[in-house]
């Protein structure tokens, strides 16, 4: 595949963007993908993540700023298992170890829900875990059919309402017992 951008080069990165939920995808050649400020295999990656954490949150890269706006914001402990501080992630982009997001929980959530627009995901289940979905309608949907076979209307109409949340959110519900 040649560059979109150029049309001359083989294309060699591909670049996936979401902006305001709208998805779009490009395929560029090494240098097209330099002039768009686009990581090459040679940077140094932590360094790149870097000014992106400072500019989603609004600041200069943390190894050039004197000064911060967030000031308040920005916690002072470190990771009690690594010894990370926040500076250090802004700097270099990367947490030290799974202990990080417990000990930087509220920044994080604040960030993420800069990138995202909220910091719970609510895009689409993984393949292997939709069936569930269907076998959890249908056990539903038998459990139904007994209710109102045996007259228990105000069940049936929980049980259709159950039905039709999970339909719309493509969740799974425990079973209930009466």
């Amino acid at each position: 595949m040649t560059c979109q951008s150029c049309h001359n080069a083989k294309a060699t990165v591909r670049l996936k963007q979401v902006v305001n939920g709208k998805k779009s995808e490009i395929f560029l050649c090494q240098a097209c993908a330099h002039q768009q400020g686009l990581p090459s295999a040679a940077t140094n990656l932590p360094e790149f993540f870097g000014k992106v954490v400072s500019s989603i949150l609004g600041e200069a890269p943390a190894k050039s700023s004197g000064r911060r706006s967030r000031a308040k914001q920005e916690p002072r402990e470190r990771c009690q298992k690594c010894g990370l501080t926040w500076p250090e992630f802004e700097s270099g982009g990367l947490l030290g170890c799974a202990a990080c997001y417990t000990a930087f929980e509220p920044v994080i959530k604040v960030l993420l829900r800069n990138i995202h627009g909220r910091n719970r995901h609510t895009g689409r289940r993984p393949q292997r875990l939709r069936p569930r979905v269907g076998k959890s309608v249908a056990a539903l949907r038998q459990e139904l059919e007994r209710a109102i076979g045996e007259q228990k209307f105000e069940r049936a109409a929980e049980l259709r309402d159950q039905i039709r949340a999970a339909e719309q959110a493509g969740r799974t519900f425990p079973p209930r017992t009466p």
